[in-house]
């Protein structure tokens, strides 16, 4: 005879379903079988499938629509920003140590930004541009300049730039809101938003890793102390000066990022489709890596 099977553990059940989930072969959106088909389909009952669709939940592989039934999530930012927070904030992280991953990952962003964008999408970052010049207070132009990085990130095509990103999204904006409420760093970097926005634009990547890359080697000069100081207190006081002792940084990034999510329009193009790449012109020259 051959030995009977135990039942699958909640473990085990929720572990089956996420390997679904997470195989590529059920897309967001996607409703996943009834608690009875599943409990059938695994052998074993219903409560604990129903437990193990709840840890699915938790994970923010699945969202529950009561009466309607369990559905695929769509990645989200959120997810990026709220696992490596806490242990970002365990490293000690500073403004240094941001500014030198950025000059390390966005640049690159860039690049492949000029090839890849649809021209939707850089229509999206030309209005953060615009946006960014015309907000009236830190926070508004803190969550315009965010959303321009995000996009560039995005832009790029490479899932890997886009997530490394939206982990570090946290730290950005804590970062923006000291380098904005400084005049000295935002005149300084002002120039290199519109710098990169048109070299995307015009379909240059050597232009738009130049202005990118120049853009974060401008405003670290400015940041005295703060530079090697803990980016969390340097960014609480920011954040105390501009909303009071209980606001929070992660209902506003994370609102922030969703919105970017939608600002170049439904799906992104694969990143293999190129779009053509104009000639250089010789009147376009580099940014210059500015002091200011």
């Amino acid at each position: 005879m051959r030995p009977v099977r135990s039942q699958l553990t909640r473990s085990e059940v929720a572990s089956q379903l996420e390997s679904e989930v997470l195989s590529g072969g059920l897309e967001a959106g996607t409703k996943l079988p009834s608690e009875r088909e599943l409990a059938l389909r695994l052998g074993v009952s219903r409560p604990l499938v129903r437990e193990a669709l709840r840890s699915l939940v938790e994970r923010g592989l699945v969202e529950i629509s009561p009466g309607r039934g369990a559905f695929v999530r769509a990645a989200s930012t959120a997810e990026a920003v709220r696992p490596l927070g806490s242990h970002y904030l365990r490293q000690k992280i500073t403004p240094h140590h941001l500014i030198e991953v950025r000059m390390i990952i966005e640049p690159a962003a860039a690049r492949l930004a000029a090839t890849r964008a649809t021209d939707q999408e850089i229509d999206a970052l030309g209005h953060a541009v615009e946006q960014i010049n015309s907000a009236e207070n830190v926070l508004e132009r803190a969550r315009w300049d965010i959303t321009l990085h995000a996009l560039v990130a995005r832009m790029s095509r490479n899932p890997v730039i886009e997530t490394t990103f939206e982990s570090i999204a946290t730290l950005v904006f804590e970062l923006m809101l000291r380098s904005l409420s400084d005049s000295k760093i935002q005149a300084a970097s002002a120039p290199f938003h519109k710098a990169v926005y048109e070299a995307i634009r015009d379909r240059d990547p050597d232009r738009a890793y130049d202005a990118m890359l120049a853009h974060h080697e401008s405003g670290g000069k400015f940041y005295g102390k703060d530079l090697d100081s803990s980016l969390d207190l340097v960014a609480r006081r920011e954040l105390e000066r501009l909303l009071g002792p209980t606001a929070t940084l992660e209902s506003v990034i994370v609102q922030v990022m969703h919105e970017q999510a939608s600002a170049g329009g439904g799906e992104v193009a694969p990143a293999a489709k190129k779009a053509p790449a104009r000639k250089r012109s010789p009147a376009a020259k580099k940014p210059a890596k500015s002091a200011g």
